[in-house]
């Protein structure tokens, strides 16, 4: 033993033993065999449990001590290490004691009195103890393997050389549903889907038993019939010969994985074939991806490196543009920014776009990356020009119209108070307009308004405005007037331009006006003071005969007098039932049926007779009846709609106008919904109409309140489309169902070929908003054919029906 120990480290014994004299004899006659060993003694439980805590390479002890038992210190030992060679070195105990002790795990016992055996047993089991060793770690390393197999997520089975199945772990079974007494002895072939054919199988087969591994992909069928795409590896084990004695095959389920890039694929195509721009760039604003559309757009070729372009550079360049800063601002804060931005081509064209752009992070971060989606949009701009161009001015004269008139005004009024001058309004009012109409006709007398429009604008400077409100009613503003007395000019102008007849139909008209003038700051502030005191001022000159004109003077109380006694006679006519609704049907053109009612207010004076709207519902406005007023004709068209389903008309809508001053009613919706519920009446039956200016006067606030409206579940519709100011960027946003098409742009559709396609530009453009169109004011079989044709849903008329009460109506519908 000595001279294997030459070139070794020393041993470490450990001496469980009560008498140190004992340990003594020991470790002398270990080191007369020349043994190289450190050691220690112990003699208590405890000794033995701290000093387990160190390594050691043989563990000797006493059976039999005062204190402790050396059947305990087996026991403890073997708890710590099962491995660790254990000698009982004792006086003389009886043979039943001995093989109990070489059971509990000791190795050896050796006579304390006959230490012969004891070298050749020390040397034995320092060997064993190795060996022990070596297979409890092997052994552990196969169970971790084992583990390893049964517990991996990856699917494992392996074959004989025949490739019959002869393991399978449980991923196995997951993946594929069979368990493994299904497969046993059977070949992979049971989980074949036939989507890869027999060549296939066959060259996999010619690999692997030529001994080379595989790695594919297989599409596999699951027990239940569905497919799973598997990457499979197959390696062949081999034996020291070098034969094949088994294959194993490792498979991960990438089914999620290929749909995933199946979609992506799908994506892409449908990417390509969209017409809009989509990107992908980073945040200095490189291309990373472009679609086939993109690069249409941009005039880039199919093959043509995209990364060499910025989109800031491309799409937000130009004083015109919104700070590049400033949209990486609102997509790291809100994700998402969205406008209308200039795309400049490499071809140096400049296209107008309606652009997304969108922040992407992983897991809310920072920004790492952006995406767009951009349209050309030059057809829609020119579009909305020609609609705001309609919207601003008067489509008879192509003056511009009140809306207009108060930006023209806004500005003159800035000019004078920067210079101390004054502004100018005109009002003028034609004189025997009405007779000419009856006389010549209507068509006439649209003729003679436009050559009255282009006598005026010849008589005035390039900086002022000349306007029509509506009727033979015309506004001249004359901004920079630094002397007053200089209208008297404009006013000769003007007799100058009328002296010559205006030749309508061969025949000869002289045109006469009263004109009525009121000045800024003397005579108001507001627009609308001015153009109320031109308009008193203006009855004041026609009741001094015609081609008159008159200054308007703090004097002139007549006419207030008059619109008092009006707006007494108004609040009467609420108290004591005055008012009256009228009802038009409106006609579904697909079936043929009435659809919709169109309730329209009527006033019944005790002494004038039934007056026009016209004449009493701007006074209304102006006082603030208008919101009393509306929600009785909100009640009575609900009141109506539940009279008429009593005797079976279910199937009917109705719609009433909603004021400016009731739209910005804090009350609206409550008084909707109490007449909703008191008149038991179905949500969807009432329709709202909104005219377009009152939604773009805020349209955010107008965008909140349509919301509301919408959410109790009552309809929406924007009235006289066509005659305001509106944006389709937000009219795309409200939520509206109908969009009604105003009777001037019917009255003329079959003769005026500008109407025509306004109407028709209108109904393609409320469908593509998934709006309901319905057209006003059908008074011809020809409207009406119009209309059909181009797939107008709704018409109302007087070719079907002037506006009727409630009884008269009800009898229409009954056939009498």
């Amino acid at each position: 033993m000595s001279s294997m120990q030459e070139h070794m480290p020393p041993l470490h014994f450990l001496f469980i033993e009560d008498t140190e004299d004992d340990a003594l004899l020991l470790v002398d006659y270990f080191q007369s065999a020349g043994l190289k060993f450190d050691w220690q003694r112990v003699d208590t439980e405890q000794g033995v449990m701290a000093k387990l805590q160190e390594s050691w390479d043989i563990i000797f002890s006493d059976y039999s001590m005062p204190g402790f038992s050396g059947a305990r210190a087996l026991e403890i030992v073997r708890q710590y290490d099962p491995d660790i060679p254990f000698i009982f070195i004792s006086g003389a105990i009886g043979e039943d004691v001995v093989v109990e002790a070489m059971k509990r795990g000791a190795q050896d016992y050796v006579m304390k009195g006959n230490l012969r055996r004891l070298l050749p047993a020390v040397d034995r089991e320092l060997q064993e103890a190795q060996q022990r060793r070596k297979h409890r770690q092997a052994d552990q390393l196969l169970r971790k393997l084992s583990l390893v197999v049964t517990q991996t997520t990856d699917s494992v089975f392996i074959t004989d050389p025949k490739g019959r199945i002869e393991y399978v772990n449980p991923a196995f079974e997951k993946l594929t549903g069979y368990s493994a007494e299904e497969v046993q002895g059977k070949t992979p072939a049971i989980l074949h889907s036939g989507i890869n054919d027999d060549n296939f199988y066959e060259q996999l087969w010619q690999t692997i038993s030529c001994g080379e591994g595989y790695k594919g992909t297989f599409i596999n069928r699951h027990k239940n019939g569905e497919l799973f795409y598997e990457e499979e590896i197959i390696t062949p084990l081999k034996d020291e010969e070098g034969n094949i004695t088994h294959f194993v095959s490792t498979g991960r389920d990438i089914t999620a994985r290929v749909q995933i890039e199946e979609a992506q694929a799908r994506l892409t195509a449908i990417l390509d074939a969209t017409p809009d721009l989509v990107a992908i760039f980073d945040l200095e604003g490189y291309l990373r991806y472009l679609n086939e559309s993109g690069r249409r757009l941009l005039g880039l070729d199919v093959g043509e490196d995209i990364s060499r372009y910025c989109m800031w550079d491309l799409f937000f360049t130009g004083a015109a543009q919104q700070p590049v800063s400033q949209i990486l601002t609102a997509v790291q804060q809100h994700g998402v920014w969205n406008g209308e931005t200039i795309l400049r081509t490499t071809r140096n064209k400049e296209l107008p776009i309606s652009q997304v752009v969108l922040g992407h992070g992983r897991d809310g971060d920072c920004v790492e990356y952006l995406s767009t989606i951009a349209r050309d949009i030059s057809e829609r701009k020119r579009f909305e020009a020609e609609l705001e161009h309609q919207a601003t001015h008067d489509r008879l004269t192509n003056l511009p119209n009140r809306s207009l008139l108060s930006d023209h005004f806004a500005s003159a009024v800035k000019y004078a108070q920067r210079h101390d001058s004054s502004v100018g309004v005109l009002f003028i009012d034609l004189d025997n307009f009405k007779r000419i109409n009856d006389n010549l006709g209507h068509a006439a007398g649209d003729v003679l308004l436009q050559q009255i429009a282009q006598r005026l604008q010849g008589c005035m400077r390039a900086n002022d405005t000349v306007a029509r409100l509506g009727g033979d009613e015309f506004i001249i503003l004359i901004s920079e007037l630094h002397d007053p007395e200089n209208i008297l000019d404009v006013l000769n102008k003007l007799r100058v331009a009328f002296e010559h007849p205006v030749i309508i139909q061969a025949h000869e008209v002289y045109v006469t006006f009263g004109i009525g003038i009121a000045l800024y700051p003397h005579n108001g502030t507001r627009l609308e003071d001015l153009l109320r005191h031109a308009d008193i001022a203006m009855y004041r000159a026609k009741s001094s005969g015609s081609n008159q004109y008159c200054f308007y003077g703090s004097d002139m109380d007549a006419r207030g007098h008059e619109l008092v006694s009006l707006e007494a006679d108004l609040c009467q006519a609420l108290e004591q039932g005055g008012f009256a609704l009228h009802y038009q049907p409106q006609i579904d053109l697909r079936s043929g049926r009435v659809a919709g009612i169109g309730g329209l207010i009527r006033w019944q004076h005790s002494i004038r007779g039934l007056v026009p709207p016209a004449d009493f519902i701007p006074h209304l406005e102006k006082s603030g009846m208008i919101i009393p007023v509306g929600e009785w004709v909100l009640r009575q068209a609900c009141r109506a709609h539940r009279n008429w389903r009593e005797l079976g008309f279910n199937d009917m809508r109705i719609s009433i106008n909603v004021s400016a001053a009731q739209f910005s009613d804090v009350d609206l919706l409550d008084k909707i919904q109490r007449a909703l519920q008191d008149e038991h009446m179905p949500k969807r039956a009432l329709e709202l109409e909104i005219t377009e200016n009152i939604l773009m006067r805020d349209p955010v606030s107008a965008a909140e309140i349509l919301e509301a409206i919408h959410a109790l579940g009552v309809r929406v519709a924007i009235d006289d489309f066509g005659t305001g100011y509106s944006s389709l960027a937000y009219l795309k946003r409200f939520p509206l169902d109908a969009l009604k098409i105003d009777r001037t742009f019917v009255r003329d559709i079959t003769n005026d070929s500008g109407n025509a396609a306004i109407v028709e530009a209108g109904i393609s453009l409320a469908h593509k908003l998934d709006l309901e169109v319905i057209a006003e004011g059908v008074e011809t079989k020809q409207q009406l054919e119009f209309l059909q044709k181009h797939d107008c849903d709704l018409v109302q008329g007087y070719y079907f029906s002037r506006p009727l009460p409630m009884p008269e109506l009800t009898q229409l519908f009954h056939g009498k």
